[in-house]
């Protein structure tokens, strides 16, 4: 069988070729339905999880039950990293399947040694530690801004940037996200993420689908998201 193309943002993408083979041949792999909740917010455990098909969403719930998106997860990902390094730790977030899933699970122990191995998976692990941290300060700078479009507009430009797929001239999100989702991530009500939406798609930067998002003008909503000069790398494709 051929190697699936591993999104070049995502852990797997970044390796080299033997590391990642010898990150592949780690742990069983498992498949889980739709629905099914990987990790869950303050529970003890010490296993990682590699998403080799399928995608995830990550959240966390406050103590009134609201609940704030904190991104998602595609093929070549990795979750419950934090577990892995940092002993006796708790849980941050919950991760739940978006769509049926398989995945390797993989244990501290066994992961450790590999990054003492191979210390370019320590070198990306790391990284993407680091990135997740900036999404999150970025969602919490965002939240002081007042429009509504202007906060769905970073958020689309920015998950264009980490998983869109470019067809022609315009960018597919190969992420099935609900309106609810999408207003989790952005700290914006359904309402108004529908308007939103509907403003975007008036404005022909954007077009939708069931659960799909198509941007088809990736320079004017990066324009409207305040990014049109000097723009962060985060959100440059």
């Amino acid at each position: 069988m051929t190697e699936p193309p591993w999104p070049a943002a995502s852990l797997l993408g970044r390796l080299g070729e033997k590391t990642r083979a010898a990150l592949l041949s780690a742990g069983a792999e498992v498949r889980y339905p739709k629905d099914h909740y990987l990790l869950r917010q303050d529970e003890l455990g010490d296993v990682v999880y590699l998403i080799i098909d399928g995608v995830v969403m990550v959240y966390v719930e406050t103590e009134n039950g609201a609940m704030s998106v904190l991104g998602i997860r595609l093929a070549g990902d990795m979750v419950g990293e934090l577990g892995a390094i940092e002993p006796g730790a708790r849980r941050s977030a919950t991760v739940r399947a978006s769509t049926p899933l398989a995945v390797r699970s993989l244990s501290r122990a066994r992961l450790r040694a590999l990054m003492t191995q191979h210390p370019d998976l320590a070198i990306e692990v790391s990284r993407m530690i680091g990135n997740r941290l900036r999404w999150a300060n970025r969602r919490r700078v965002d939240a002081t801004i007042k429009g509504a479009k202007v906060k769905l507009s970073r958020l689309l430009v920015e998950a264009a940037a980490q998983y869109g797929e470019r067809v022609g001239d315009r960018w597919e999100l190969p992420i099935p996200l609900t309106q609810h989702e999408l207003g989790y991530m952005a700290g914006l009500g359904n309402r108004t993420v529908e308007k939103a939406l509907a403003d975007l798609e008036a404005d022909g930067v954007i077009s939708k689908a069931y659960r799909r998002i198509s941007i088809v003008d990736l320079g004017k909503l990066r324009g409207i998201a305040g990014w049109n000069e000097n723009p962060p790398p985060c959100v440059v494709p």
